[in-house]
């Protein structure tokens, strides 16, 4: 990182840790490589709490709002981007304080409706995936997840 952006604050970020029937939704944004899948999630906006934010980025990504909340996790993750997504995003960030909510998807698939000009594609994946993509220390944004995800899938054992 360069020196001049050690000094920046982090985002403020709520990652939806979506869930129906022991399957996990990922989405893969539209300006990702096509195997870079992520939890539903985005920036906290100033005067925002973590469920508000958390409602507003559901909707907005996945076109829906048939979700419950289960709960916020006790754990956060903090990550540096890369000096290039610093540049981005205009220099007002070194990276993200991930906070986490459990939601659990109360439609069907055809209630989703992905906003397209953020999301390509969207699919389910089982637990066993999940803690794979957890552990892949290749995959940027799973990187940055750093063994987070299976501490709230233990904390959420009861629902998920």
């Amino acid at each position: 990182m360069k020196k001049e952006f050690k000094e920046l604050p982090y985002r403020k970020n709520v990652c939806l840790v979506t869930f129906r029937e022991k399957k996990f939704l990922l989405i893969n944004l539209s300006n990702w490589p096509d195997d870079w899948w992520k939890f539903p999630q985005g920036g906290i906006e100033d005067g925002e709490n973590l469920m508000e934010a958390g409602i507003r980025e559901f909707r907005e990504e996945i076109g829906t709002n048939k979700f419950k909340i289960i709960g916020s996790s006790r754990y956060t993750n903090d990550y540096n981007w890369p000096d290039d997504v610093i540049e981005v995003k205009g220099k007002r960030w070194r990276g993200q304080t991930q906070q986490f909510l459990v939601i659990e998807f109360q439609g069907k698939d055809k209630d989703i409706k992905l906003n397209n000009s953020e999301v390509r594609q969207y699919k389910w994946v089982n637990k066993k995936e999940i803690l794979n993509f957890s552990q892949n220390k290749e995959h940027m944004l799973f990187q940055n997840y750093n063994g987070i995800i299976p501490w709230i899938l233990k904390e959420y054992k009861d629902f998920l």
